[in-house]
């Protein structure tokens, strides 16, 4: 009986084996792979295994250690946050983890590390953490992986270094700069000299002298002229007439004596016009038209049409009686007003 029990449980361990390194060589066929078979006694250790993604390199380069455990569902599994991989360096680490859909999770912990001195060398066994049953923490190790780290300058067995090399020329002469230099400085000279062309040009041009300027009656009168071939409505609204009438008052008024008359009230006009011109205006008849004006504005009145016809006739007179002197009245407009009836 005892024969046979020895018997079964080197069948049993041999399997256990087998299908440690079976699954090692599916999980990718790595170059490099060492397996250590969970122990007998503890029915819920995991299966670890390590393998590296390439068995040899230079000093510095990135070797991929992937650990993987494979443990029943339920079982925690872990690698701890410090790991001793001398004479490799931990540089990074990864961990993934997947359903193998037999009651089993396998767990992958990829790390990166590396070498910096030449020579056959091994990652040493990496430590996996479990639970046990009772809640205790167990282990269960890896196999060491060799590696195979070759010098940059492996092929030279007495390396030294090379022999000084000649001087290098690294200043001489460049002429580039300078004729660039030239070319900019020349355009410059020729855009200076046609701009000065072109300015003498335009100031002879611009010394002819142009019309003179129409003067500021002219331009009333006729506006006004514009504004009376409109034709004047019974029974409608004629404020829009005022508006334009009075603007065109206001504008001249400014024009001919001088001053920005728009934007002041009828009270500020007539001041400024006492202080400009008051011999030369008929004061009162002036405010009163500019008043009558700012009274259909303002209080909403709308004149009949013969109201519109007399306010336009007063402004055409308005416009005759105050322009210069010397400029006969243009034909068709009213004769201005007596002497006696200036303010």
């Amino acid at each position: 009986m005892r024969a046979r029990a020895v018997v079964a449980l080197a069948a049993v361990a041999l399997a256990a084996v087998a299908s440690a390194h079976a699954r090692a060589t599916a999980d990718g066929g790595a170059p490099a792979a060492a397996a250590a078979a969970a122990p007998d006694s503890d029915p819920d250790a995991p299966t670890v295994t390590a393998r590296a993604d390439k068995t040899e390199g230079h000093v510095g380069d990135v070797f991929t250690l992937v650990v993987t455990a494979i443990s029943k569902r339920g079982v925690p599994v872990n690698l701890p946050s410090t790991l001793d991989l001398a004479p490799f360096s931990l540089l990074d680490r990864k961990e993934n983890e997947s359903d193998l859909g037999d009651g089993r999770v396998r767990r992958e912990f990829a790390l990166g590390v590396a070498a910096y001195e030449p020579g056959e060398v091994e990652i040493p066994a990496v430590e996996v953490t479990y639970l046990g049953k009772g809640g205790e923490v167990r282990t269960a190790k890896t196999e060491p992986v060799a590696i195979t780290i070759k010098s940059l300058i492996a092929n030279d067995p007495e390396p030294t270094l090379k022999d000084a090399a000649p001087p290098v020329v690294v200043m001489q002469r460049d002429w580039l700069l300078l004729y660039v230099a030239a070319a900019l400085a020349a355009a410059a000279l020729g855009a200076l000299v046609a701009w000065l062309v072109i300015r003498r040009l335009r100031a002879r041009a611009s010394a002819r002298p142009g019309p003179p300027p129409r003067p500021p009656h002219e331009i009333a009168l006729e506006r006004l002229d514009r504004l009376g071939a409109y034709g004047f409505l019974e029974n409608a609204d004629n404020r829009p007439f005022y508006f334009a009438v009075s603007e065109v008052i206001r504008e001249y008024l400014g024009a001919r004596f001088g001053f920005d008359s728009l934007e002041l009230t009828t009270d500020e006009l007539v001041a400024e016009l006492h202080r400009r011109a008051e011999r030369e205006l008929v004061l009162g008849e002036i405010e009163g038209w500019l008043s009558a004006a700012d009274l259909v504005k303002f209080a909403k009145i709308s004149p009949s049409a013969a109201e519109s016809r007399g306010t336009l006739e007063t402004a055409i007179r308005i416009v005759t009686s105050t322009r210069p002197r010397h400029e006969p009245p243009p034909a068709g407009a009213p004769a201005p007003a007596p002497e006696g009836a200036r303010a």
